[in-house]
């Protein structure tokens, strides 16, 4: 009776499997019942139960606002906002010919969304040749997506410079490639224009009326107020702008301290743009039990995932990463990607810098709200050079909507992804050593597809009904 039972149960869980019971073998029924006799044995469902997403990213104690929904509403309109950044260079910007944002010398055009567009799964579908972004000029990295960012539990970028998701909204508007602005003329846009909803947040002086007293000029290489005594840059202080010239220390101090608020309000809007907000993936409804969400390609591909390909080695957890860096043996090639990148190494510099006139935005900073310096110091004190040419793994959810791939848009397609790891790298230049584990996986182009077809499992919904739709729109 006990053995009819478990037959009859046995077979209710195949009819769900109709297209795979041909490709899997079924152990006899016995001690056991049905283990093992499903598309995917319980192992591998177990493993895949690691990639479900919990219920919200983790706390970020160094910014007090991460989760003030006041914080996020002025996060999205700062997100948005381009009017604080500097003028587009040229040649490089052809309005209408390479996805510029305007023409060589306008000024006032990008902002975190211009390469980072939610609408576009948190990438930059815009620029030409579709490789790495354009802003004021071409960046010399892929925008990597911002969907899922608040899930890192620290660092940042594809190098990691910056250890929190405020900190790294700090580094954009001060890159001469990507917004060409300073921290004066981002702090001046605030108190011209959201001044009233910053000290809401952030509290009544934290914009204060000597703001309107600086230099309102604040871009880099520009000709410092006549009635200041100096020379922009001519300190040390690394932006070249009206900045270097503020007379007093306190000023300094309202113009950094409004600056790194900018980044928390940013994050605290940011911490929104996460899968949770969409309607399920193929994938997610598959671990909730929709068994036909997945086709039998990508529960192929699925195995292939967690077991022979080995990218659960490194694309594990929820969000499929590690957060860790890895040289994976990416070619730098490309029109506007540099012969070499240092990768990591150069993000640990960034970290551990002594220069005196670098004011530091980070976990241990003054300006954070809990300061906490143990991950900075779990770096030491010089850059290894084994993290020379080392990238932090990005995530897979969504990623067959953010192409191009890897830190410099080196391929086109997820095709093109599987097979570099199926080889066991490319040919090309690039700096430091290979990671030994990329190996050549011989798989055979229909696996190559099942893998492909798994990652295409793993795309959000739209937005769920439940969350505003203006969330994704200035």
């Amino acid at each position: 009776m006990q053995d009819r039972a478990l037959a009859s149960n046995c077979r209710a869980f195949w009819a769900g499997w109709p297209l795979l019971a041909l490709t899997v073998a079924a152990p006899a029924l016995g001690l056991g019942g049905c283990r093992q006799q499903g598309p995917l044995s319980d192992e591998e469902m177990d493993q895949l139960r690691l990639f479900v997403l919990p219920a919200g990213p983790p706390a970020d104690p160094s910014n007090a606002y991460a989760d003030d929904p006041a914080a996020a509403a002025l996060g999205k309109k700062l997100y948005f906002e381009t009017r604080y950044s500097g003028a587009l260079l040229a040649p490089y910007n052809v309005a209408d010919v390479n996805g510029a944002l305007g023409a060589a010398g306008e000024s006032g055009k990008v902002g975190c969304a211009s390469c980072h567009d939610p609408a576009t799964a948190g990438a930059d579908l815009r620029s030409r040749p579709n490789q790495t972004s354009l802003g004021a000029s071409y960046t010399t990295r892929n925008a990597p997506t911002v969907i899922n960012a608040a899930y890192s539990p620290a660092w940042q970028f594809w190098d990691g410079r910056t250890d929190s998701l405020w900190s790294q909204a700090l580094i954009p508007p001060e890159g001469t490639a990507e917004c060409a602005s300073s921290r004066l003329k981002v702090v001046h846009v605030l108190y011209d224009n959201y001044r009233a909803e910053f000290e809401a947040v952030f509290g009544a002086g934290a914009l204060p009326p000597s703001i309107a007293a600086m230099p309102a000029n604040g871009m880099p290489g520009t000709n410092p107020d006549p009635s200041m005594k100096c020379t922009p840059g001519a300190a040390g202080e690394p932006f070249n702008d009206d900045y270097d010239c503020l007379l007093s220390d306190s000023d300094r101090e309202v113009v950094n301290r409004a600056y790194a608020n900018f980044g928390k309000a940013i994050e605290a809007y940011e911490r929104l743009l996460i899968s949770n907000n969409f309607e399920p993936s193929p994938f997610d409804r598959f671990m909730a039990g929709e068994t036909a969400a997945m086709e039998p390609a990508a529960i192929r591909g699925a195995r292939l995932f967690v077991g022979h390909a080995g990218c659960a080695e490194c694309h594990r957890g929820s969000t499929f990463t590690d957060f860790g860096f890895h040289n994976i043996g990416v070619p730098q090639s490309g029109q506007y990607v540099p012969a070499t990148d240092a990768g990591r190494f150069d993000g640990v510099a960034a970290l551990i810098t002594t220069n005196p006139n670098v004011v530091r935005f980070d976990r241990g900073s003054d300006f954070s709200d809990a300061k906490d310096s143990t991950v900075l110091l779990t770096l030491g004190t010089t850059a290894p050079t084994s993290a020379t040419g080392q990238f932090k793994t990005p995530t897979l959810r969504n990623v067959s909507k953010t192409a191009p791939y890897m830190h410099d848009g080196a391929y086109q397609t997820l095709w093109e992804v599987v097979n570099h790891y199926n080889f066991g790298g490319a040919t090309g230049n690039y700096a430091g050593e290979r990671d030994p584990a990329i190996a050549p996986l011989m798989l055979t182009d229909a696996e190559l597809g099942d893998l492909v077809e798994f990652l295409e499992a793993l795309e959000d919904g739209p937005l769920r009904s439940t969350v505003d739709q203006a969330l994704l729109k200035r």
